[in-house]
Parts: C-alpha cells; structure tokens; sequence
C-alpha cells in the first residue's frame, strides 16, 4: 500500500509546539498519578495491614505441651491487601511511564525550538508520535 511511503512536511515550530502538547499531557497523568499514589499509600496505612498467622498458632493454645503452639518462628506475616498492592504498583508503573514519555519529548522539543525554522518530512509512524494518541494513552 502506498500510503506507508507517504510523507508530510512540518516546520520543526510545528513540531516543537505538538511536543509542547504532549510534554503538557504527561505532566497531568503525572500529577494525577501521583496524586492515586498518595492516596493509596494513605490507604494503607490507614487500614490496609493485616496479619496472617500460622494455622497452628491461631487454633492452639499455647503451653508447655502444645509443641506447635510455641513454634513463633515465621508464626505471623504481615499482609496488605493485595488490591492495594496492586494499585500501588499500578501507579509506580504509570509514573515511570509518564515520567519517561515527558522526558523524551522535553528532548524534542529543546532539539526542535532550537531550529525553529528547519522543515521535516514525516512519515506516519513519526506523525503518530508527535500529533497522534498513543496506544497506551487509552490505559494512561
């Protein structure tokens, strides 16, 4: 198909000011996201620790002859739930993401501002890139 062969001209101005768009994306997603990570981490130091004790332990009285009653070694765990855990990562994975996109375009944009005047033949994979929603920008 032919299309894969086209190319579109754009000043680098152009180009610097789709880039300016993009950087101001990422920093939303950032501040949103770090904003989840506050709150998750809030959460679970509010009420998401558990603790999880051996069977033996929580169903056995203690004493002398109770060998597996007196076993305290690895006896309890302490847990967050997992639906936390999950979210916390979730937002580690997003910032990272984001941090790294708006980098990669701060990169562009100083290069681009720098020679405003110069011209640039796009092609789709490099239109998609400064003008285009990313795929991963429908989970972002």
């Amino acid at each position: 198909m032919k299309m894969n062969e086209w190319t579109f001209r754009y000043t680098a101005k152009q180009l610097a000011d789709a880039a300016k768009e993009k950087i101001s994306y990422h920093d939303e997603r950032l501040e949103f996201w770090n904003s989840k990570r506050e709150q998750t981490i809030a959460e679970i130091r509010a009420d998401g620790i558990e603790v999880n004790e051996k069977t033996a332990i929580k169903s056995q009285r203690v004493s002398p002859q109770n060998i597996k009653g007196r076993d305290w070694s690895g006896g309890g765990d302490v847990m967050i739930r997992n639906d936390l855990r999950k979210s916390l990562t979730e937002t580690y994975e997003k910032l990272s993401y984001h941090t790294a996109r708006r980098d990669q375009y701060q990169g562009w944009l100083k290069a681009l501002s720098d020679n405003p005047e110069n011209s640039h033949d796009l092609d789709m994979e490099d239109w998609q890139f400064f003008f285009g929603k990313d795929v991963s920008e429908a989970f972002a």
